[in-house]
């Protein structure tokens, strides 16, 4: 791999486009590898025909290749012959160009440039000012593999009744008890008779 001497990055408006953005690391084949792995213990010739049999059902792809070129997810496409998109790319932000204020030559944009992976749900790349950052939470799945089956989140439980008003489990001046009967009055007056 060779860098270019003098890389100028490319501006907001020119990200934007999917062509502008490529991969750097090859894909990942049906195996959960990027490359091939050969069984143990086959000659040669079993070797060969084992290694045209799976780059047929699983072929490597080029290096190299702009966003745009990726296989579409279903549903994306606008058209028939249009094979849907594969990427998102926005700008977030203001897009406006701005003289730099130290120097007073070149212009700056502070927006930021996002371009959202629609197979690797989670999968986001971010740009601003020439400096890139990928993020990546997900669950390692793509999207529409037989095992991507995310779950609803639970449903939002609804307020609580409000209940009726008790009285203070620790007042401040406790509550006057009632002046109980003299009960002993009644017994004497009982004997009496």
């Amino acid at each position: 791999m060779k860098f270019a001497e003098e890389f100028q990055t490319p501006g907001s408006e020119e990200l934007k486009a999917l062509e502008t953005w490529g991969n750097t690391l090859p894909i990942i084949l049906k195996a959960g590898t990027t490359d091939y792995i050969t069984p143990a213990g086959m000659t040669e010739d079993e070797e060969g025909e084992w290694k045209t049999k799976i780059e047929e059902s699983d072929p490597k792809v080029e290096l190299f290749r702009p966003a745009n070129e990726h296989k579409g997810m279903p549903g994306t496409a606008k058209a028939e012959d249009d094979p849907g998109l594969a990427w998102l790319s926005k700008i977030n932000g203001d897009p406006q160009s701005y003289t730099k204020p130290v120097e007073g030559t070149g212009s700056v944009t502070y927006c930021v440039n996002v371009i959202k992976s629609l197979r690797w749900p989670g999968a986001v790349t971010v740009s601003k000012g020439g400096k890139f950052t990928n993020v990546y939470v997900g669950y390692g799945l793509k999207r529409g593999d037989q095992s991507f089956s995310p779950t609803d989140p639970p449903e939002v439980l609804k307020d609580p009744q409000d209940q009726p008003e008790q009285p203070e489990p620790t007042p401040l001046h406790p509550p006057e008890e009632p002046v109980e009967d003299d009960t002993d009055k009644e017994e004497e007056g009982e004997e009496d008779m």
